[in-house]
């Protein structure tokens, strides 16, 4: 029974007291669908909860460095919007996305080698809802795809959402993509026992969260193995502009239109880590007719992107610079990835089993410890000496490994990069000693 008494005090859990009623609390779980009780929290936002106190030293956000944002040419966009077409701008919009920002976004793809028109692009709240549209137009109940091992927990979080499945595949120790050995035997293994697998997921440049690249190659292979297989191929960039080092290698999708052209390849684009991430704007491209099919699913989401934003990016794009933005950030981070390789290199402990990655781009690298080390753990004691990471084991969806992290670059300055990485030396030393190898 539901009393007009305002609460006065918490009874037992499940329960309100009123005064002179009491109020049970229903069994939301009961009502919940199958979707929602295989949804996770993400733990990287749950880790982030931690790490807001003072004087603590953050390696654990995927966050850009404010000082590249182009905030004066952003407001002069912003203002435009208002003074040549404020009742577009304040409108609704068509879901496929506002017709001037899909024509910037069709030079954007052009500047890269990739041939699309307005039909091959479906504008999204940034890649994020690009990955829930995925599954929930690809997969059934008890469906699979193949992804790294590890691999993004975004990715992760929206496959578990729609009850799907991942087929995880080992990076090779060549750090130049998938061991595409052990995937096609891992891959002939769950046909072989009748699994229903849709596509392939993954981020060639500067993966996250190891941030290697993918060689020419072995794109190409990835190519040939899905054309046999007759699978799609989700190519993820968030930051395939933001390279620092190394050479300039072709898209999956730009490879797909160069080989066989069969349109197999949807490609995942954000501004989020080239601009701003606030705009919380992104774009899909793909063949019209899995477009067409995509937009159907996004209605019942959203019916169309933020049209501000998008008539705001637009006006920015149509300025030409978000080149120098780019350039501006690659210089950033380039000098911030180079003193944060540096600093481990200093610091940390000579084991033979302490290794990390050195992405060419990007925003993140990966550092592994001893099998004897759980950074789940030893999180805490981060936390403690006021340093924060985020555990490896989020990546991972099967077979989980506990002995690595996730470190970013891009966010912190050089003074804390430099201190961050002492305390995190000062820990694994201290975990070192207290977990000797067996």
């Amino acid at each position: 029974m539901y009393s007009r008494h305002a609460p006065v005090q918490v009874a037992d859990e499940g329960t309100w007291a009123t005064g002179p009623e009491e109020i049970v609390m229903p069994d939301f779980n009961s009502l919940y669908s199958q979707n929602a009780l295989n949804m996770k929290k993400s733990i990287i936002r749950e880790l982030l909860k931690l790490t807001n106190k003072p004087g603590l030293i953050s390696f654990a956000g995927g966050l850009p460095a404010p000082e590249t944002f182009p905030v004066e040419d952003l407001r002069v966009a912003a203002d435009a919007v208002f003074t040549k077409n404020p009742e577009v701008g304040l409108q609704y919009g068509t879901t496929e996305g506002d017709p001037a920002l899909k024509a910037e976004l069709v030079k954007i793809e052009a500047s890269d080698g990739v041939k699309v028109g307005p039909d091959n692009i479906l504008v999204t709240s940034a890649s994020q809802q690009a990955l829930d549209i995925l599954p929930k137009v690809f997969l059934d109940p008890g469906d699979w795809i193949i992804a790294g091992h590890p691999t993004y927990l975004g990715t992760i979080q929206a496959i578990q959402s729609y009850q799907g499945k991942i087929l995880g595949v080992p990076f090779a120790a060549e750090e130049d993509g998938f061991d595409l050995g052990e995937m096609e035997r891992r891959y002939a293994a769950h046909r072989a026992a009748g699994m229903s697998i849709k596509y392939i997921y993954v981020i060639p440049d500067f993966q996250n969260p190891t941030g290697i690249c993918w060689s020419l190659e072995k794109r190409q292979a990835l190519l040939r193995f899905a054309y046999r297989e007759n699978l799609l191929i989700i190519e993820d960039s968030p930051y395939r502009e933001i390279r620092f080092v190394g050479k300039h290698i072709p898209s999956i999708y730009q490879l797909d239109q160069e080989m066989e052209n069969r349109g197999i390849v949807v490609g995942l684009k954000t501004f989020s880590k080239i601009l701003i991430p606030g705009a919380r704007m992104g774009w899909i491209i793909a063949h019209p007719e899995l477009i067409a099919k995509f937009v159907v699913a996004k209605q019942a989401m959203d019916l169309c992107t933020n049209v501000f934003t998008q008539r705001w990016i637009a006006e920015f794009l149509a300025t030409g610079k978000l080149r120098s933005v780019i350039e501006n950030t690659r210089a950033n981070y380039r000098a911030k990835r180079m003193f944060m390789l540096e600093q481990l290199q200093k610091h940390m402990p000579t084991h033979p089993d302490i290794h990390w990655t050195k992405p060419e781009g990007g925003l993140f690298l990966w550092l592994s410890l001893p099998k004897s080390i759980n950074t789940d753990e030893m999180f805490t004691k981060a936390i403690a000496k006021n340093v924060a990471y985020v555990v490896g084991s989020a990546f991972y969806f099967d077979d989980v490994e506990h002995n690595s992290m996730r470190l970013n670059f891009s966010f912190s300055s050089k003074a804390d990069i430099e201190e961050g990485i002492k305390r995190l030396a000062e820990v694994v030393r201290g975990e070192l000693a207290a977990h000797p190898q067996e």
